[in-house]
């Protein structure tokens, strides 16, 4: 039962829609998954904090799993002695007090568990939050690169063109041509 953080739109409008309304890319996580984002996340060199709430979560499902079972083992047993008990008429005080304490153990017990669950529940949301973030933003630095390269690209080409129009200058005895000039370079950034 995880929980989804976050909102997604759908991306229908012009340039400034998307600024607005970014495409937001969801990953769900399973436990079997887990180990395996892991090794790729160190693998990649990301951020160790991730790795080691995971494997804090992962830690957590398991006591949480181990007490489960606990739980379980102490109800079948509780039912078993009701029921030896049920079936004789003859309950001293003491024993009816002594089943009514476990009865209120296991029920302390259970709610115990449950609260447990929903915090690791929660933990879980936000770890599942914070690698979706982290994906957002990874996203925007790649839009940003890939900006950036294109502009590089462009002033290359331009610094090529220029220096074959000197080559043939320098060559052909033709008159230099004005070379791009830094107001030009700053009004391209």
């Amino acid at each position: 039962m995880a929980q989804r953080l976050g909102r997604t739109h759908a991306s229908t409008g012009s340039m400034s829609d998307d600024a607005v309304n970014p495409f937001v890319l969801r990953v769900e996580i399973s436990a079997e998954q887990v180990p395996r984002l892991r090794e790729a996340l160190s693998a990649n060199g990301s951020d160790g904090e991730l790795v080691r709430r995971a494997g804090d979560v992962d830690a957590r499902e398991e006591r949480l799993r181990i007490e489960q079972a606990e739980l379980a083992e102490r109800a079948r047993r509780l039912t078993e002695r009701e029921a030896e008990l049920g079936s004789s008429d003859e309950l001293t005080a003491s024993e009816r007090i002594r089943l009514a304490q476990r009865r209120q153990s296991l029920e302390e017990s259970e709610h115990d568990l449950d609260t447990r669950e929903h915090e690791l529940l929660q933990r879980e949301a936000e770890f599942e939050a914070d690698v979706s973030w982290r994906e957002e933003r990874m996203e925007r630095w790649r839009a940003e690169l890939s900006t950036m390269e294109d502009e590089l690209d462009r002033r290359e080409r331009d610094l090529a063109d220029y220096v074959a129009q000197l080559q043939g200058a320098v060559n052909g005895d033709d008159s230099f041509p004005p070379g791009p000039g830094v107001a030009q370079l700053r009004r391209t950034a």
